[in-house]
């Protein structure tokens, strides 16, 4: 995308939720706090998790009654409702081959009849990158005039079946994820969904919703180098973020929301980006300390912290970092308040080489805060 004058494309209205905490100021508040992720989450329990998160998310993040049966929804995820397709497996049906599984659209039109949302209906799964690359669908279809609101919601629940595949790639941490520290291990796992509205910047605002920001640019790029590992060059990355930029100020950039899983290769591949991307030192950091890693609900929940960043001006350290492996970038380790914020580039990254990166930032004529 290339940047206008005036960004196109408002985002607002954001709702989260993890097993701990039921909105996405409690969530900031928290990870300011410097809680942490526990290494394994708790198995999920036979009570549906997803349900109740998707529901808590998507709720706080609704247009207007009127507004509903024209906005779209986009479902980013890694695995969705998975402990409905266990239930599946385990079904008398699938054994006897007399249904098909679960799909992932069966997940998106389930959430879209419930609220009322009768616009475009979309499942993005593009690794850990899902939750950014939804965002940008949804912003380049209401740039296209496709349509003119979109909720984004991102969920994932870290139950057996992922829990089981991270330890089988020697994934997860021993003791605490520690994004670029260099005793870093592995990352936590978590379970969260969140969930925003995408508006074109014209069409009146929700009123009392929380923050809202802008989507000033974005970039996707695949450097298809392998499997699950990153490219060690970050070419890729660099190259989503150089889209991003296109027509704004690299120096503008106050403040980076890291994808930080804290695995090596993935901290080592964004920490160069970073030193070749900048050339002045902003402030650097991660969610995941905090939150565990949240899969396909990471890049949106991330996103909902980033307008909280840019509201409070307040930018949260990196939980379990103490001893940065790259002391000359600018790592926060000690939460930062009345910073100059105003403008936050956040990344992720994913299985397969899947980058994405968008900036965000407060419009010029308008300020963030509570109407």
């Amino acid at each position: 995308m290339t940047a206008q004058q005036y960004p196109t494309v408002r985002l607002s209205c954001f709702g989260a939720a993890t097993p701990e905490h039921s909105s996405a100021e409690s969530i900031f508040s928290a990870w300011l706090s410097g809680e942490a992720a526990p290494p394994v989450p708790p198995r999920v329990s036979a009570d549906n998790l997803w349900d109740t998160l998707t529901t808590q998310a998507i709720t706080a993040a609704l247009p207007p009654p009127e507004d509903r049966d024209q906005c779209g929804l986009i479902l980013a995820t890694t695995k969705a409702d998975m402990q409905s397709v266990e239930a599946w497996l385990n079904s008398s049906s699938a054994k006897h081959g007399a249904a098909t599984p679960p799909l992932l659209s069966d997940n998106v039109h389930a959430l879209a009849r419930r609220f009322g949302l009768g616009g475009p209906q979309r499942v993005i799964s593009t690794a850990c990158s899902s939750g950014l690359t939804a965002i940008i669908e949804a912003a380049m279809m209401i740039e296209s005039h496709e349509v003119k609101q979109m909720v984004v919601c991102g969920a994932d629940v870290a139950g057996g079946f992922i829990q089981d595949g991270f330890h089988a790639l020697k994934a997860i941490t021993r003791t605490q994820c520690r994004p670029f520290d260099r005793q870093r291990d592995g990352l936590a796992l978590g379970s969260a969904a969140a969930a925003c509205l995408l508006t074109s910047s014209d069409h009146l605002q929700p009123r009392g919703r929380g923050p809202s920001i802008f989507l000033e640019g974005w970039g996707m790029s695949c450097d298809a180098t392998h499997l699950t590992a990153p490219d060690r060059e970050a070419s890729g990355l660099i190259r989503a973020i150089h889209q991003a930029l296109a027509g704004l100020d690299g120096g503008g950039i106050d403040a980076v929301i890291l994808h930080g899983t804290g695995t090596a290769y993935n901290d080592a591949m964004e920490a160069l980006a970073m030193r070749q991307v900048f050339e002045h030192r902003p402030y650097l950091t991660a969610a995941k300390g905090f939150l565990g890693h949240t899969l396909g609900a990471s890049g949106v929940i991330e996103t909902a912290l980033a307008a909280w960043m840019l509201h409070r001006r307040v930018v949260p350290a990196i939980t379990g970092l103490e001893d940065p492996q790259w002391p000359e970038l600018n790592f926060v380790r000690t939460s930062l308040a009345a910073a100059p914020v105003k403008r936050i580039l956040k990344t992720a990254s994913g299985f397969g080489g899947l980058n994405a990166a968008i900036v965000l930032g407060i419009s010029k004529c308008e300020s963030v805060g509570h109407d």
